[in-house]
């Protein structure tokens, strides 16, 4: 067998061993299987986030309308109630009477009058809330729907009920009965349940009525038919010895007047709160009057509530919480109202009324009637021609719509309790609507971009997923967790990446073969240190340290830089021999000497610092109580002046200076150099000096900027914690990157005159940029998807502002607190999803455009 060629053509004279050939075989079918599974897996990630988050995207599932049948009470309804599972349905018409209807099959369960006489007047409620109908002769009384569901006992099931099948269901006595899979029998009623009858101080008939409250207060306004308005407010206090319950109620008269040309209000509103009346026509004027001291009330604004003329209110009702009520009119407009307070109200009680929402413009058919849900943000809206929408009023998002049969009008809507339905009566018959609404709440504007939450001045990004109410308004907007983690990536590479790579310098070009070693093994047993431990150290130890400490923290910001290039400049006067001899250990120790010396001087001017800057106290200067802003303005001015000072003194008067020192001795080039150091600083205060009271005498002020209310655990804090977690990495990727540089690069500088420092920067530096690139993209991917360390050393409060002394929360520490308590498949669920997503993807962005610059920086380093 012949010899296989070389290059050369000249015969192998060795074969490679079987063996060989078969751990290269399996290196290369190892490496592809890492590589491919490693891209699968990424990739598998990103489908399984955007599997979890498409849903929060999807419009709501309105199937089409089902004829339920006739209702009893016709078209003289004035209000429709189903139960929550959708198979009962109440109707209470105008004369008193209720019906009960089978929603399966339309069949009337029964009809009973409540009530001794018809109410005049009667308040809208929501699902279990109380209402409060109106009668002659000054009497009125509370009532709620109420539905039941229970399960019948065994000895209590007939042989009826036994002989159905699961899943069917019959009427049984004023509800049903339903077979379960399980073969047990679950009853469903809806009932109207009425207190006694309250006799009011009116004396007249009751033509409009509103009530709020709970069951120890309850609060109500009625107004009669003479044109008095009276607030009343019902309390009850149970005994706990007795057991008895007494009962009180206070009555106050408000000031009113019937309107000259409109008379009576069309609407008469209670807030939730039971302090704010609202008294509407339907001509769109509003009367406020505040009742937070029923004895002394006010009439606080008066506005218009349909900016169009000829057009008239249609519906009115009050969303969940009662703070922000729904307006629908005969233009077809619907628009969503409620109170903020801004610095410039013109109303009584420094607070005013916004239409914070259009959900509907005007130009189409009139609105006939809303209904909003009894849990969350969802309104149902009916028009003249038949439409039935479905909108989510703090997104102000269309989630679906639907029609009526024959273009029917609706005369009243209902949302089913679990949101999973709707029920209307139109033209006398009964509609059903089964719906699956998915995610009312998370829409692409309302994650991203500013909502104008109820009671807010102005439209925001606020995160607030829970709260401790039901009438809560969830916030979700992802911006403010974004910014949370740019600012917390920001602060620690502008504490960590400098020292990392000036510390890299320093080990690979100018320190000893037999020092680099120990110094760059301790450096990276830094990265050792979970960071959950970083964390703790960070909220226990550092942030009460920083705190107590703070005058003399700022002013270690300048102190130790000052004495660390102080001490760099004083080392230049050491004779030549000396120097080269104390290159290794001795200057090492001299400038950790240099560090101290830094501590120390800044514990000193801490105290004169805080006095001549910050009026004494730096924390109340903070937080604007007190001293003037040019102070602050040092702090922030002071890098910038440095900068500028040596751009002056070295490319603007560098030249001059070369030219000036060139001959001297190394003694008299050295104290020339001290000597323009000196002037720098000098120069750098000076400028600083300058452009603070300038700016202060303009009238700007750091404060509610870079700076701002102290908060112990804060930026500033996360900045140290953090950077000392990204140090280790940063350095090590550098100084790998800077000591791969060939030798004969350098010896070739240093052989053409240049010095070591010169070589460095112009030589080494540029051949090693690309690596050093890919130490500061690396260190930026640890820093943004850093969970523990920030979620223990911030506030973690979702914010946004750059106020160093302030917290934030991060993509990643708001996954970690919140998906453990999150309801999986729910809106706050997905979300969080969608927020790792994001983080997922802001990773991926920074390292393209990391890959693509460091190749270009590696093709310019091959030119070399």
């Amino acid at each position: 067998m012949t010899a296989e060629k070389t290059f050369t053509g000249r015969g192998r004279r060795r074969v490679t061993r079987p063996g060989v050939r078969f751990a290269e075989v399996a290196s290369r079918v190892l490496i592809t299987i890492g590589g491919v599974g490693t891209i699968l897996a990424v990739t598998l990630i990103f489908v399984f986030l955007v599997s979890v988050v498409l849903p929060l995207f999807l419009d709501a599932d309105i199937q089409p309308a089902r004829d339920v049948g006739a209702a009893a009470v016709g078209s003289h309804a004035v209000r429709l109630v189903a139960d929550e599972n959708g198979l009962l349905g109440a109707v209470l018409g105008r004369d008193g009477r209720l019906a009960l209807h089978r929603l399966d099959t339309g069949a009337e369960i029964g009809e009973r009058t409540p009530f001794a006489e018809p109410p005049l007047s009667w308040s809208e409620a929501l699902g279990g809330e109380d209402s409060v109908f109106g009668f002659s002769g000054g009497t009125v009384r509370l009532g709620r729907f109420v539905a039941t569901s229970e399960f019948l006992a065994p000895e209590a099931v007939d042989a009826t009920l036994a002989a159905l099948k699961p899943g069917e269901i019959v009427t049984w006595g004023q509800g049903l009965a339903q077979a379960t899979t399980e073969g047990a029998i679950r009853t469903e009623r809806l009932a109207l349940e009425l207190d006694p009858p309250l006799a009011t101080t009116l004396p007249d008939d009751i033509v409009a009525v509103d009530t709020s409250g709970g069951a120890d207060r309850r609060v109500f306004v009625a107004l009669d038919a003479d044109g008095r308005l009276e607030h009343y407010e019902l309390r009850s206090k149970r005994n706990l010895l007795t057991g008895k319950t007494t009962t009180t109620l206070d009555a106050h008269e408000l000031p009113y007047e019937p309107h000259p040309e409109l008379g009576a209000p069309d609407h008469l509103l209670l807030n939730g709160g039971g302090d704010v009346v609202l008294l509407v026509w339907d001509d769109g004027r509003l009367e406020r009057l505040d009742v937070r001291d029923p004895s002394e009330p006010a009439l606080v604004e008066v506005r218009d509530l349909l900016p169009e003329p000829g057009v008239t209110i249609t519906a009115l009702r009050w969303m969940i919480g009662r703070s922000t009520f729904v307006v629908g009119d005969s233009s077809g407009a619907v628009h969503a109202w409620f109170r903020i307070k801004p610095e410039d109200a013109d109303s009584g009680d420094g607070s005013v009324l916004v239409a914070a929402h259009e959900l509907v413009p005007s130009g189409g058919p009139a609105v006939t009637c809303l209904s909003p849900s009894s849990r969350s943000r969802l309104l149902v809206t009916g028009f003249a021609d038949g439409r039935v929408t479905l909108h989510h009023v703090t997104s102000g998002q269309l989630l679906g719509e639907t029609k009526l049969p024959d273009g029917r009008a609706p005369e009243l809507l209902v949302l089913r309790p679990k949101e999973d339905g709707l029920l209307a009566l139109a033209g006398g018959e009964l509609f059903a609507w089964t719906m699956d609404k998915h995610h009312p709440e998370a829409s692409f504007a309302a994650l991203f971009g500013p909502v104008w939450y109820e009671s807010y001045e102005k439209p925001d990004h606020v995160w607030q997923s829970s709260s401790g109410t039901d009438d809560f308004e969830p916030k979700l907007g992802l911006v403010p967790l974004v910014f949370g983690t740019v600012k917390a990536t920001f602060y620690s590479m502008l504490f960590g990446a400098p020292i990392a790579l000036l510390a890299a310098l320093f080990t690979s070009e100018f320190l000893g073969r037999r020092a680099r070693t120990p110094v760059k093994s301790t450096i990276e047993m830094m990265a050792s240190l979970p960071s959950v431990v970083l964390g703790f150290l960070a909220a226990i130890v550092i942030a009460p340290f920083v705190q107590a400490m703070l005058p003399a923290v700022l002013a270690g910001l300048v102190a130790i830089p000052f004495c660390v290039l102080l001490g760099a400049y004083l080392w230049q006067l050491l004779p030549g021999p000396v120097a080269v001899r104390a290159a290794g250990l001795p200057r090492m120790g001299a400038m950790l000497l240099a560090l101290l010396c830094g501590v120390l001087l800044a514990d000193v001017l801490g105290g004169p610092v805080q006095d001549l800057l910050f009026a004494g106290d730096v924390v109340l200067w903070l937080d604007g109580q007190r001293g003037s802003a040019w102070g602050g303005w040092m702090i922030l001015v002071l890098p910038v002046a440095a900068l500028a000072s040596a751009l002056l003194l070295g490319r603007g008067l560098g030249a001059a200076f070369l030219a000036r020192v060139r001959g001297w001795s190394r003694r008299a080039c050295a104290l020339a150099d001290l000597t323009r150091f000196v002037f720098g600083a000098l120069l750098t205060v000076g400028l600083a000096l300058a452009v603070s009271h300038a700016l202060d005498a303009m009238g700007f002020d750091a404060r509610g900027g870079m700076l701002g209310t102290y908060e112990q655990r804060n930026a500033l804090v996360v900045g140290f914690i953090m950077g000392f977690a990204i140090i280790p990495i940063i350095y090590t990727l550098a100084d790998d990157a800077l000591t791969s540089v060939p030798d004969h690069l350098r010896l070739a500088s240093l052989g053409a005159g240049a010095t070591p420092w010169q070589t460095a920067m112009r030589v080494v530096v540029p051949t090693a940029m690309s690596g050093l690139f890919s130490a500061l993209m690396i260190g930026l991917g640890r820093a943004v998807g850093e969970t523990m360390i920030v979620l223990m050393a911030t506030g973690n409060t979702p914010v946004r502002d750059w106020n160093v002394f302030n917290g934030f929360r991060t993509l990643s520490a708001n996954i970690a607190v919140e998906l453990p308590e999150a309801v999986q498949g729910s809106t706050h669920y997905r979300t969080l999803f969608l927020a790792a997503l994001v983080l997922f993807g802001m990773t991926f962005l920074l390292n393209t455009l990391a890959e693509t610059v460091r190749q270009r920086f590696r093709r310019r380093a091959w030119q070399l």
